[in-house]
């Protein structure tokens, strides 16, 4: 039962600042959804690399929960490609971005659902894909936002 979300938009600034501005950990809980806080497990925050490992906590209604991320593919400014992990699902997240022009960058956004543990699987039952989907779009544009205004 694997699930992809994707989605694409166009920024109005330079690929390095959309991509250094996209892959800061100090800017996620501005744009992730229920993101809570950020810990470097392996590597070095500021010159990430594959291999790299960090939790991610995120609020899940009265509790949290962490997912495991590792870099799996890394070229900047272009390219990075994660494997985020938890007992709960796995999932893969791919974010290209390309130079559009000098002042415009086109991102990429996809995430693919590739396990499910049983409660995900019940709440995928009863989430139609139409509002994930929607959801997926909404943080986006709200990095958008955020990029545009920085």
């Amino acid at each position: 039962m694997a699930l992809k979300l994707e989605y694409e938009v166009i920024v109005d600034k330079p690929i390095q600042e959309v991509w250094d501005y996209s892959n800061n950990p100090d800017n996620l809980h501005l744009w992730l959804n229920d993101f809570l806080r950020y810990e470097q497990l392996t590597g070095d925050r500021h010159n990430p690399k594959v291999g790299d490992t960090s939790n991610h906590t995120y609020s899940q209604g009265k509790s949290e929960f962490t997912m495991l991320e590792k870099i799996t593919a890394y070229d900047p400014p272009h390219h990075i490609k994660l494997f985020m992990t938890s007992k709960m699902m796995d999932m893969e997240i791919v974010n290209n971005f390309e130079a559009v022009d000098a002042d415009r960058t086109r991102l990429f956004a996809g995430a693919e659902f590739v396990r499910l543990g049983l409660i995900m699987k019940v709440m995928f039952l009863i989430t139609p894909k139409k509002k994930m989907q929607a959801d997926h779009k909404k943080q986006i544009d709200k990095l958008k936002e955020l990029i545009e205004a920085a």
